[in-house]
């Protein structure tokens, strides 16, 4: 017998969805769901003299504010980057919400379009510092519509996808033109669960189902543009938890980090050192 997503290129057998409940996968699902804290308190690692080094974006997973995020700016802390960092919510509510966030294309697009503003907001009032965004998940796939929704000529140093739940045949042509350094994708084949099956049956926050570029890595279908940075991929491996394993504070620590020290900007490279 097998469950046909005729939307997808993926059809995903019942045995494959038993053998990924029978790994506990389904009670980490809703643990995630389940986890995502009312509040998250940005104050201290938004201050003035931080502010003014640089500024780092960390969008949540559909789950919204939770262990995972936290995790991240953690992990950014322990690495010795001294820059704000905001944890950013999108979307809607957690609970039924987080579900609605995987689904809402459009909503999820709007949401680009605002922390884009919000960017740009920053960089007005503090131009040439280094502005990268990291996003998990969800969050990920929102990092792309954020780079995507600057205007013109506008750019960031770059997105950093952990996980990131946005279809692997996503085009990254327009997002990359607004990025210095470009976009860093960490993937991990073991996220099943969720990028491949969860992906398969829902969809991708890009509206797309099947297999995520969090679990495979892009695909490069065309050139991809050379006005703006470059795609590199990185794959994760280990870890009881394959969808939080790149948001481990150590392991940020000891592989994010050093991206988020690159600038192609002279003002941002001083501020970094």
């Amino acid at each position: 017998m097998r469950l046909e997503i005729k939307a997808a290129s993926l059809s995903v057998s019942r045995e494959v969805v038993l053998m990924i409940i029978s790994k506990g996968y389904v009670i980490l699902l809703l643990s995630i769901l389940a986890s995502a804290a009312g509040c998250v308190d940005n104050k201290p690692y938004m201050t003035e003299e931080l502010r003014s080094k640089g500024l780092v974006v960390i969008l949540p997973g559909i789950e919204g504010v939770s262990r995972y995020n936290r995790n991240i700016r953690s992990g950014l802390i322990k690495g010795g980057l001294k820059r704000a960092m905001l944890i950013q919510r999108w979307g809607h509510l957690p609970g039924i919400g987080a579900l609605l966030n995987q689904m809402d294309v459009a909503g999820n697009r709007m949401e680009g379009v605002r922390i884009a503003r919000q960017i740009m907001d920053y960089q007005n009032q503090y131009p040439g510092r280094s502005v990268w965004i990291v996003g998990h998940s969800g969050g990920a796939g929102v990092a792309v519509f954020t780079a995507e929704a600057l205007p013109n000529g506008r750019k960031i140093d770059g997105l950093i996808l952990l996980a990131a739940s946005i279809h692997k045949e996503y085009n990254l042509t327009k997002a990359l033109s607004h990025c210095q350094v470009g976009i860093v994708n960490f993937y991990n084949p073991g996220d099943k669960a969720m990028l491949q099956i969860g992906t398969t049956l829902v969809g991708n926050v890009d509206g797309r189902r099947g297999p995520s570029a969090g679990l495979e890595g892009f695909t490069v279908i065309k050139p991809l543009a050379t006005a703006g940075g470059s795609l590199r991929q990185v794959r994760v491996t280990g870890g009881l938890d394959p969808h939080g394993r790149a948001t481990d504070p150590s392991y940020v620590s000891a592989n994010v980090v050093p991206y988020l020290k690159e600038s192609k900007d002279p003002l941002a490279a001083a501020v970094n050192k």
